[in-house]
């Protein structure tokens, strides 16, 4: 019987850290990362009025540092994929920089094409390409509430979640061209975060559940 009380606490305390104490928890760097090739790997083009499309394709990159609660030790060779399209038109802040929103994906594997093991991908991201005028570095963030993340490394992540793609060598320079971003390449580098259960946490939960389970199916055996 004691046994079983401190099964179900050791679980209810896990699941609580888990669970409700998610909206408490802070975020943690899951990855930073850089393309291994010295040229623009990054295009973004005008496609209409208001229309803009950013996209990389089978990017190589250098995973600089993880987080080790995934496993795995830096450095590690990857690809990343982007695909953005624009959702609103361009603006201008003051004269000062440019900006316009964005919906898409970004991947990042240990094979091309988005296959072998997923270090880290979206799910859902939006957000905004943000640029100072003429300074050839952009930053492509979402705020905590506008991604979410999938990984076969990072088997729970919760909010706040947040990725950033640091676009360079912005060719031509970075600005409007009417009512979208001008058309440009770009070489990328990136960070990725968000909040990381502690191992304690989960240990504890899985020990409780798997003494509180097999006890809860004799019971219902029983009953029948």
């Amino acid at each position: 019987m004691r046994l079983k009380y401190f099964a179900l606490s050791l679980a209810l305390v896990g699941l609580a850290h888990l669970g409700l104490g998610a909206d408490k928890a802070k975020a943690s760097l899951l990855l930073n990362f850089g393309q291994t090739d010295n040229f623009n790997t990054i295009t973004g083009t005008k496609t209409g009025d208001t229309g803009f499309t950013i996209s990389g394709t089978n990017v190589p990159i250098q995973i600089t540092q993880v987080n080790p609660e995934s496993g795995l030790t830096a450095p590690l060779t990857a690809y990343l994929n982007v695909t953005m399209n624009s959702t609103a038109a361009a603006g201008d802040v003051a004269g000062i920089g440019s900006y316009q929103a964005f919906d898409g994906v970004v991947t990042i594997t240990s094979s091309p094409g988005g296959a072998g093991i997923n270090y880290l991908s979206t799910t859902t991201l939006s957000g905004l390409v943000i640029g100072i005028n003429n300074t050839g570095n952009v930053t492509l963030g979402s705020s905590p509430s506008g991604v979410s993340f999938t990984s076969d490394v990072f088997p729970s992540l919760s909010d706040p979640m947040s990725i950033a793609l640091q676009l360079g060598n912005v060719t031509p320079g970075f600005g409007l061209n009417g009512n979208s971003l001008a058309s440009f390449t770009a070489s990328v580098t990136g960070t990725a975060s968000a909040a990381v259960p502690e191992p304690s946490s989960i240990v504890a939960a899985a020990i409780g559940l798997m003494v509180l389970v097999p006890a809860a199916r004799r019971r219902f055996r029983t009953a029948q």
